[in-house]
Protein backbone atom coordinates (compact mmCIF):
# COMPACT_ATOMS: atom_id res chain seq x y z
CA UNK A 1 0.00 0.00 0.00
CA UNK A 2 1.42 3.44 -0.87
CA UNK A 3 2.41 5.85 1.90
CA UNK A 4 -0.43 7.50 3.44
CA UNK A 5 -0.82 10.99 2.44
CA UNK A 6 -2.23 14.77 3.13
CA UNK A 7 -6.04 14.41 2.23
CA UNK A 8 -8.20 17.40 2.27
CA UNK A 9 -5.37 20.23 2.73
CA UNK A 10 -3.84 18.45 -0.75
CA UNK A 11 -6.92 17.88 -2.46
CA UNK A 12 -8.44 21.75 -1.96
CA UNK A 13 -4.15 22.50 -3.54
CA UNK A 14 -4.56 20.66 -6.47
CA UNK A 15 -7.63 22.64 -7.35
CA UNK A 16 -6.57 25.94 -6.16
CA UNK A 17 -3.27 25.46 -8.38
CA UNK A 18 -5.50 24.51 -11.33
CA UNK A 19 -7.99 26.64 -11.15
CA UNK A 20 -5.16 29.61 -11.25
CA UNK A 21 -5.35 30.59 -7.35
CA UNK A 22 -2.42 29.19 -5.87
CA UNK A 23 0.42 31.40 -7.03
CA UNK A 24 3.21 31.35 -4.28
CA UNK A 25 6.21 29.43 -6.05
CA UNK A 26 4.04 26.49 -6.55
CA UNK A 27 5.23 24.44 -3.61
CA UNK A 28 4.67 24.48 0.54
CA UNK A 29 7.42 26.30 2.35
CA UNK A 30 9.73 23.69 4.28
CA UNK A 31 7.59 24.18 7.39
CA UNK A 32 4.33 23.45 4.88
CA UNK A 33 2.03 21.54 7.44
CA UNK A 34 2.51 23.14 10.85
CA UNK A 35 2.00 26.92 9.07
CA UNK A 36 -1.44 25.31 7.69
CA UNK A 37 -2.12 24.21 10.98
CA UNK A 38 -0.90 27.12 12.64
CA UNK A 39 -2.90 30.00 10.54
CA UNK A 40 -6.16 27.74 10.40
CA UNK A 41 -6.48 26.64 13.72
CA UNK A 42 -5.29 27.56 17.34
CA UNK A 43 -2.10 25.20 18.47
CA UNK A 44 -0.41 24.16 21.31
CA UNK A 45 2.92 23.65 22.27
CA UNK A 46 4.58 21.57 20.05
CA UNK A 47 2.52 22.53 17.27
CA UNK A 48 -0.08 20.56 18.47
CA UNK A 49 -3.61 21.24 17.26
CA UNK A 50 -5.71 22.31 20.05
CA UNK A 51 -9.16 21.08 20.87
CA UNK A 52 -12.16 21.13 18.50
CA UNK A 53 -13.73 24.59 19.99
CA UNK A 54 -16.81 24.06 21.97
CA UNK A 55 -20.47 25.06 21.00
CA UNK A 56 -21.82 28.52 22.07
CA UNK A 57 -24.60 29.06 23.24
CA UNK A 58 -27.81 29.86 21.00
CA UNK A 59 -31.05 32.10 21.26
CA UNK A 60 -32.33 29.72 18.55
CA UNK A 61 -35.08 26.71 19.77
CA UNK A 62 -33.33 24.45 17.20
CA UNK A 63 -30.45 22.01 18.62
CA UNK A 64 -27.03 23.84 18.91
CA UNK A 65 -24.30 22.66 15.99
CA UNK A 66 -22.16 19.58 16.54
CA UNK A 67 -19.31 21.35 18.17
CA UNK A 68 -16.76 18.40 17.46
CA UNK A 69 -18.16 18.84 13.02
CA UNK A 70 -15.81 21.59 12.86
CA UNK A 71 -13.33 22.05 10.04
CA UNK A 72 -10.58 22.10 12.90
CA UNK A 73 -10.91 18.45 13.12
CA UNK A 74 -9.88 17.86 9.85
CA UNK A 75 -6.35 19.94 10.62
CA UNK A 76 -6.18 17.94 13.38
CA UNK A 77 -6.42 14.47 11.06
CA UNK A 78 -4.10 16.39 8.94
CA UNK A 79 -1.52 16.90 11.46
CA UNK A 80 -1.63 13.25 12.85
CA UNK A 81 -1.27 12.23 9.11
CA UNK A 82 1.98 14.21 8.95
CA UNK A 83 3.16 13.35 12.15
CA UNK A 84 2.98 9.56 11.65
CA UNK A 85 4.45 9.36 8.17
CA UNK A 86 2.59 5.74 8.10
CA UNK A 87 3.34 3.11 4.88
CA UNK A 88 -0.61 2.11 5.13
CA UNK A 89 -3.54 2.08 6.59
CA UNK A 90 -3.30 -0.02 9.48
CA UNK A 91 -0.06 1.32 10.37
CA UNK A 92 -1.42 4.49 10.60
CA UNK A 93 -4.67 3.12 12.56
CA UNK A 94 -2.44 2.00 15.24
CA UNK A 95 -0.83 4.99 15.96
CA UNK A 96 -3.92 7.11 15.68
CA UNK A 97 -5.21 7.06 19.32
CA UNK A 98 -1.98 8.31 20.45
CA UNK A 99 -1.53 11.47 17.72
CA UNK A 100 -5.13 12.10 18.50
CA UNK A 101 -4.74 12.26 22.37
CA UNK A 102 -2.28 14.56 21.74
CA UNK A 103 -4.26 17.13 19.81
CA UNK A 104 -7.96 16.31 21.50
CA UNK A 105 -9.40 16.15 25.07
CA UNK A 106 -9.74 12.43 26.27
CA UNK A 107 -13.35 12.43 26.03
CA UNK A 108 -13.09 12.83 21.89
CA UNK A 109 -10.61 10.57 20.77
CA UNK A 110 -12.40 7.23 20.62
CA UNK A 111 -15.33 9.43 18.49
CA UNK A 112 -12.93 11.04 16.82
CA UNK A 113 -11.20 7.99 15.72
CA UNK A 114 -14.20 6.56 13.93
CA UNK A 115 -14.52 9.62 12.19
CA UNK A 116 -10.59 9.48 11.35
CA UNK A 117 -10.84 5.69 9.83
CA UNK A 118 -14.09 7.50 7.37
CA UNK A 119 -12.15 10.02 6.42
CA UNK A 120 -8.74 7.68 5.48
CA UNK A 121 -10.69 5.78 3.37
CA UNK A 122 -12.57 8.94 1.74
CA UNK A 123 -8.76 10.09 0.59
CA UNK A 124 -7.80 6.91 -0.44
CA UNK A 125 -11.17 7.08 -2.70
CA UNK A 126 -10.58 10.66 -3.59
CA UNK A 127 -6.70 9.82 -5.05
CA UNK A 128 -8.44 7.59 -7.49
CA UNK A 129 -10.52 10.23 -9.06
CA UNK A 130 -8.94 12.09 -12.39
CA UNK A 131 -7.80 15.61 -12.32
CA UNK A 132 -9.39 18.19 -13.71
CA UNK A 133 -8.35 19.80 -16.72
CA UNK A 134 -6.36 23.11 -16.03
CA UNK A 135 -7.89 25.86 -16.91
CA UNK A 136 -11.41 24.82 -17.95
CA UNK A 137 -14.24 24.93 -15.10
CA UNK A 138 -16.45 22.69 -16.55
CA UNK A 139 -14.10 20.08 -15.84
CA UNK A 140 -13.41 21.55 -12.42
CA UNK A 141 -16.91 21.39 -11.80
CA UNK A 142 -16.90 17.60 -12.83
CA UNK A 143 -14.23 17.12 -10.46
CA UNK A 144 -15.66 18.60 -7.46
CA UNK A 145 -19.01 17.01 -7.80
CA UNK A 146 -16.91 13.62 -8.15
CA UNK A 147 -15.22 14.84 -4.66
CA UNK A 148 -18.72 15.41 -3.17
CA UNK A 149 -20.12 11.97 -4.57
CA UNK A 150 -16.98 10.53 -2.43
CA UNK A 151 -17.69 12.32 1.08
CA UNK A 152 -21.37 11.03 0.26
CA UNK A 153 -20.07 7.40 0.73
CA UNK A 154 -18.50 8.06 3.83
CA UNK A 155 -20.61 10.70 5.38
CA UNK A 156 -23.85 11.95 6.84
CA UNK A 157 -24.91 15.33 5.18
CA UNK A 158 -24.49 17.10 8.65
CA UNK A 159 -20.87 15.31 9.07
CA UNK A 160 -20.54 17.07 5.56
CA UNK A 161 -21.73 20.24 6.22
CA UNK A 162 -19.38 20.66 9.06
CA UNK A 163 -16.33 18.89 8.16
CA UNK A 164 -15.99 20.08 4.79
CA UNK A 165 -18.81 22.99 4.03
CA UNK A 166 -16.22 25.85 4.13
CA UNK A 167 -13.99 23.83 1.56
CA UNK A 168 -16.35 23.07 -0.79
CA UNK A 169 -17.82 26.50 -0.57
CA UNK A 170 -14.61 27.62 -1.52
CA UNK A 171 -14.10 25.00 -3.95
CA UNK A 172 -17.39 26.46 -5.95
CA UNK A 173 -16.25 29.77 -5.85
CA UNK A 174 -13.22 29.14 -7.87
CA UNK A 175 -15.35 27.24 -10.06
CA UNK A 176 -17.70 30.20 -10.42
CA UNK A 177 -14.48 32.63 -11.04
CA UNK A 178 -13.03 30.43 -13.76
CA UNK A 179 -15.86 30.42 -15.31
CA UNK A 180 -16.54 34.60 -15.08
CA UNK A 181 -13.09 34.99 -16.37
CA UNK A 182 -13.70 32.88 -19.58
CA UNK A 183 -17.25 34.91 -20.27
CA UNK A 184 -16.65 37.26 -23.48
CA UNK A 185 -19.70 38.91 -23.12
CA UNK A 186 -18.41 40.50 -19.36
CA UNK A 187 -16.63 43.17 -19.60
CA UNK A 188 -13.74 43.36 -16.66
CA UNK A 189 -16.01 45.46 -14.11
CA UNK A 190 -19.23 43.36 -14.95
CA UNK A 191 -16.88 39.87 -14.07
CA UNK A 192 -15.37 41.61 -11.22
CA UNK A 193 -19.03 42.50 -9.70
CA UNK A 194 -20.33 39.31 -10.49
CA UNK A 195 -17.44 37.61 -8.97
CA UNK A 196 -17.80 40.03 -5.67
CA UNK A 197 -21.41 38.59 -5.44
CA UNK A 198 -20.45 35.54 -5.62
CA UNK A 199 -18.31 35.88 -2.75
CA UNK A 200 -20.47 37.45 -0.64
CA UNK A 201 -22.81 34.64 -1.20
CA UNK A 202 -20.77 31.74 -0.99
CA UNK A 203 -18.29 32.83 2.01
CA UNK A 204 -18.72 34.13 5.52
CA UNK A 205 -17.00 37.50 6.32
CA UNK A 206 -13.96 36.03 8.07
CA UNK A 207 -13.25 33.76 5.24
CA UNK A 208 -13.27 36.66 2.60
CA UNK A 209 -11.15 38.50 4.83
CA UNK A 210 -8.98 35.11 4.97
CA UNK A 211 -8.83 35.33 1.29
CA UNK A 212 -7.91 38.96 1.03
CA UNK A 213 -4.97 38.28 3.20
CA UNK A 214 -3.78 35.73 1.22
CA UNK A 215 -4.38 37.97 -1.67
CA UNK A 216 -2.34 40.32 -0.18
CA UNK A 217 0.46 37.20 0.89
CA UNK A 218 0.86 36.55 -2.93
CA UNK A 219 1.02 40.26 -3.90
CA UNK A 220 3.91 40.39 -1.28
CA UNK A 221 5.59 36.88 -2.38
CA UNK A 222 5.39 38.37 -6.86
CA UNK A 223 7.39 41.75 -5.63
CA UNK A 224 9.75 39.10 -3.43
CA UNK A 225 10.29 37.12 -6.84
CA UNK A 226 11.12 40.01 -8.59
CA UNK A 227 13.49 41.46 -6.35
CA UNK A 228 15.48 38.24 -6.21
CA UNK A 229 15.10 37.75 -9.93
CA UNK A 230 17.63 41.24 -10.19
CA UNK A 231 19.82 40.85 -7.00
CA UNK A 232 18.12 43.61 -5.30
CA UNK A 233 19.68 44.81 -1.90
CA UNK A 234 18.57 44.93 1.39
CA UNK A 235 18.33 48.51 1.55
CA UNK A 236 16.91 48.27 -1.77
CA UNK A 237 13.93 45.69 -0.84
CA UNK A 238 13.33 47.68 2.68
CA UNK A 239 12.79 50.64 0.21
CA UNK A 240 10.18 49.09 -2.50
CA UNK A 241 8.59 46.85 0.52
CA UNK A 242 8.04 50.49 2.78
CA UNK A 243 6.95 51.92 -0.34
CA UNK A 244 4.20 49.33 -0.96
CA UNK A 245 3.11 48.06 2.54
CA UNK A 246 4.70 50.35 4.97
CA UNK A 247 7.55 50.59 7.01
CA UNK A 248 6.62 47.72 9.85
CA UNK A 249 5.66 45.31 7.14
CA UNK A 250 8.96 46.38 5.51
CA UNK A 251 10.76 45.67 8.83
CA UNK A 252 9.26 42.38 9.33
CA UNK A 253 9.98 41.21 5.64
CA UNK A 254 13.03 42.07 6.32
CA UNK A 255 13.42 39.52 9.47
CA UNK A 256 12.04 36.92 7.79
CA UNK A 257 14.87 37.68 4.97
CA UNK A 258 17.13 36.97 7.63
CA UNK A 259 15.96 33.97 8.95
CA UNK A 260 15.55 32.55 5.15
CA UNK A 261 18.99 33.27 5.06
CA UNK A 262 20.26 31.63 8.24
CA UNK A 263 18.37 28.74 7.68
CA UNK A 264 19.93 28.07 3.93
CA UNK A 265 22.93 28.63 5.76
CA UNK A 266 22.61 26.16 7.76
CA UNK A 267 21.24 24.03 4.94
CA UNK A 268 24.60 24.92 3.04
CA UNK A 269 26.97 24.27 5.80
CA UNK A 270 25.32 20.55 6.40
CA UNK A 271 24.91 19.67 3.20
CA UNK A 272 28.57 20.16 2.07
CA UNK A 273 29.73 18.26 5.47
CA UNK A 274 30.86 14.74 5.09
CA UNK A 275 28.45 11.85 6.29
CA UNK A 276 30.61 11.51 9.55
CA UNK A 277 30.21 15.40 10.20
CA UNK A 278 26.25 15.34 9.44
CA UNK A 279 25.77 13.24 11.92
CA UNK A 280 27.29 15.60 14.55
CA UNK A 281 25.75 18.81 12.44
CA UNK A 282 22.27 17.40 12.34
CA UNK A 283 21.87 17.80 16.65
CA UNK A 284 24.17 21.21 16.86
CA UNK A 285 22.30 22.92 13.79
CA UNK A 286 18.74 22.09 13.60
CA UNK A 287 16.13 21.69 16.61
CA UNK A 288 13.80 18.60 16.70
CA UNK A 289 11.23 20.34 14.58
CA UNK A 290 13.69 21.14 11.87
CA UNK A 291 15.07 17.76 11.98
CA UNK A 292 12.00 16.48 10.76
CA UNK A 293 11.63 18.78 7.72
CA UNK A 294 15.51 18.40 6.88
CA UNK A 295 15.57 15.39 4.65
CA UNK A 296 12.70 17.37 2.85
CA UNK A 297 14.23 20.59 2.72
CA UNK A 298 17.30 18.93 1.19
CA UNK A 299 15.41 17.27 -1.63
CA UNK A 300 13.27 20.40 -2.52
CA UNK A 301 16.53 22.00 -3.09
CA UNK A 302 18.41 19.49 -5.31
CA UNK A 303 15.28 19.91 -7.40
CA UNK A 304 16.27 23.86 -8.08
CA UNK A 305 18.41 25.02 -10.30
CA UNK A 306 21.53 26.52 -8.91
CA UNK A 307 21.17 30.52 -8.54
CA UNK A 308 23.58 32.45 -10.71
CA UNK A 309 24.21 35.86 -10.47
CA UNK A 310 26.86 38.02 -8.15
CA UNK A 311 24.27 38.04 -4.94
CA UNK A 312 21.90 35.09 -5.18
CA UNK A 313 18.83 35.85 -2.24
CA UNK A 314 18.10 34.04 0.78
CA UNK A 315 15.27 32.44 -1.17
CA UNK A 316 16.46 32.50 -4.75
CA UNK A 317 16.17 29.59 -7.14
CA UNK A 318 18.43 26.42 -5.92
CA UNK A 319 17.64 27.71 -2.51
CA UNK A 320 14.64 26.81 0.24
CA UNK A 321 11.95 28.63 0.45
CA UNK A 322 10.20 29.83 3.31
CA UNK A 323 11.81 29.93 6.63
CA UNK A 324 12.89 27.24 8.79
CA UNK A 325 10.08 24.93 10.45
CA UNK A 326 11.00 26.28 14.31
Amino acid sequence: MRPLQLGAMAGAAVLAILAGWWLVDGLPPADAPETVVATSAATGPGGAVGAVPAAQPSGDAGPAPDAMLNPSLILVFESALAEAQATGKAAFMAMAPALLAKRLPAELVARAMGLLERYVDMQEAMQALPPPDAGDPASLRKTIEARAEVRRRYFAPEEIEGLFGDEIRQDTLMADKMALARDANLTPEEREAAAQRREEALLTPEQREQRRAFTAQVDVQRQTDAMNARGASAQERFAERSTAYGYEAARQLAALDQENQDWNNRLDQYANASPDQQAQLRDSLFNERERLRLAGALALRGSRPTPSGPNPSPSGAGQTPGRSPS
